[in-house]
């Protein structure tokens, strides 16, 4: 478990780095530049991360500052979420190419705006979901830490910069995806158990965490605004299932499941490329990256998702020294293992 859990996190990252030079690149751009098979593995010396692997660290932070024997205080998480993320934005290395919601959104809550006026409510960016590898694996740090609890945790991440609906249950699915997978159930069982998860978590509303956000979407109540996210996951969970049938490891995953610019579909394309290849880590980032659309954090995720099936010594030990922010990554992950 030790080596899923340190593959998880640091396999979210290497595919960050990996993907990042490909984003915004189309097929044949990619393949003009780096040969028929496309980009084959991370460049330079020192892997590069972007905003994806940076948020995710923010995240981690804000979680070490708010755990207490197998909980996150609630107002603590909340302060130390806006802290790192004011912090990330403005860090001098946050020139990766972030993302603008999660750029305005920063930009509010340094002005002190509360974070239920600050978040951009229409916004389902897949910066919702690309960081939240540190709450899937922060199951496993206490044996009492329930799936409800990460629930909470993950659609609260989500709610401070993007509070669209589908953020925040893309955010939760892909989290509970990480855990599963850490459970050690069958890739061939994965989608049929996340699309049962999510019928039975319609009509949940984590009052406690996300307040009244709902209000401000326009909608008839609060359980409308919840399952219109619920809703628009189970149909793209759908279409997964239907692509992975086909087993088709040529056709860029993209033109199945989505270009990943938007949280379920990050979720859904970098679940496409973990079921062609989900014994073999390197293939699957590889599809990942060589894509038309958001490949960095189709590739995060989908980095998350095998290195948490195939652990830490599935990537090349090249691949693993050379990724940036070995310090702050490696000591989360000691924080879960308890270390």
């Amino acid at each position: 478990m030790k080596d899923k859990i340190k593959g998880c996190l640091i396999g979210s990252a290497i595919g960050d780095g990996f993907g990042y030079p490909t984003e915004f690149m189309k097929i044949d751009e990619i393949k003009s530049k780096w040969g028929s098979n496309g980009l084959t593995e991370p460049i330079g010396d020192i892997i590069k991360v972007t905003d994806d692997t940076q948020m995710a660290i923010a995240v981690s932070k804000a979680v070490m500052n708010s755990y207490k024997t197998g909980d996150l205080i609630r107002d603590t998480f909340e302060k130390e979420l806006i802290k790192k993320f004011v912090l990330w934005l403005n860090d001098n290395e946050n020139n990766r190419a972030p993302g603008m919601t999660c750029l305005k959104s920063c930009e509010n809550l340094e002005k002190g705006i509360k974070w239920e006026k600050a978040t951009a409510k229409n916004s389902k960016g897949c910066g919702a979901n690309m960081r939240v590898a540190p709450l899937g694996i922060l199951k496993f740090k206490n044996k009492n830490i329930t799936d409800a609890q990460i629930a909470k945790w993950t659609q609260f991440q989500s709610a401070i910069t993007h509070a669209h609906p589908t953020a925040l249950v893309a955010s939760e699915l892909t989290a509970i995806a990480i855990i599963k997978i850490l459970e050690g159930i069958e890739p061939t069982d994965l989608i049929n158990t996340l699309i049962e998860y999510s019928y039975s978590q319609k009509n949940t509303y984590h009052q406690n965490f996300l307040k009244n956000i709902w209000e401000r979407a326009g909608v008839y109540d609060k359980l409308d605004f919840i399952n219109r996210g619920w809703n628009e996951c189970i149909e793209i969970l759908k279409r997964v299932k239907e692509a992975a049938k086909l087993n088709d490891k040529k056709t860029d995953p993209c033109e199945y499941t989505g270009e990943g610019w938007i949280a379920e579909e990050s979720l859904a394309t970098a679940l496409l490329c973990f079921l062609l290849y989900p014994n073999d880590s390197v293939q699957a980032l590889i599809r990942a990256v060589n894509t038309k659309g958001d490949s960095d954090s189709i590739a995060c995720i989908t980095g998350a998702l095998v290195g948490a099936r195939n652990g830490l010594s599935s990537f090349p030990i090249d691949w693993v020294e050379k990724i940036e922010y070995q310090k702050e990554l490696n000591e989360y992950i000691s924080f879960v293992l308890n270390e």
